[in-house]
């Protein structure tokens, strides 16, 4: 899963002479809510919609003689100078540990110091709900709790051959209680016989959910 599969290519770009208050309509113009600040093809910033509003005065058209001021403050004076970035082939898992350790919403994919794309945390989601949500003859959630974790995906994906179901998603997660619980969602005509192999395998299955397409 790299970022570059989920990033977004088409970045909306500011420069950093550019005055906030025109800034701020070019982002709500192309309804974003950030983008990076570029001179000379060169990443120097970042700035968000956040940031706009907080330079700008609250009511533009009722503004005190120190706050008129502001509305012609640039970007520059703004703009975060410390990026985060990822490169294009940086795992997806590496884009949203940053994000979560440094409390941002999207990062600025560079590569050989040009910007290929932006990874944003909507961007994430929609990665995280395309793999969870893909429509397949099963899907199926259960929990394991005597077997060794190092051995448990290789006996599934056996199970899963041996009754001829594809793979499409297998993730394992600790349950707060101890233990784990495995997510599979498979393809195949032999998923029946799986739940009963798994249930034959000591595997609680919790959860059966068919595409009500097939």
């Amino acid at each position: 899963m790299l970022v570059r599969y989920f990033m977004t290519p088409e970045v909306i770009t500011l420069f950093p002479e550019q005055k906030c208050l025109e800034a701020l309509h070019y982002l709500k113009r192309h309804h974003v809510r950030r983008a990076p600040v570029l001179e000379n093809d060169q990443l120097v910033g970042m700035i968000s919609e956040r940031d706009l509003y907080r330079a700008l005065p609250r009511t533009l058209w009722q503004t005190s003689r120190e706050e008129e001021s502001n509305i012609y403050i640039s970007v520059k004076d703004v703009m975060t100078t410390h990026v985060h970035v990822v490169s294009p082939n940086d795992h997806l898992e590496t884009a949203a540990f940053l994000m979560l350790k440094h409390k941002i919403g999207a990062m600025p994919v560079v590569k050989e110091g040009q910007i290929k794309g932006l990874i944003t945390e909507s961007d994430i989601f929609k990665a995280i709900w395309n793999i969870l949500s893909y429509r397949t003859r099963y899907r199926i959630l259960f929990f394991d709790k005597d077997r060794d974790m190092d051995k448990v995906p290789n006996d599934y994906l056996e199970l899963c051959l041996k009754h001829h179901c594809q793979v499409h998603t297998f993730i394992s997660y600790p349950k707060p209680d101890g233990g784990y619980m495995h997510y599979l969602c498979i393809q195949g005509t032999g998923g029946d016989d799986l739940i009963k192999d798994l249930w034959f395998h000591s595997c609680e299955v919790i959860i059966v959910e068919k595409d009500a397409n097939t």
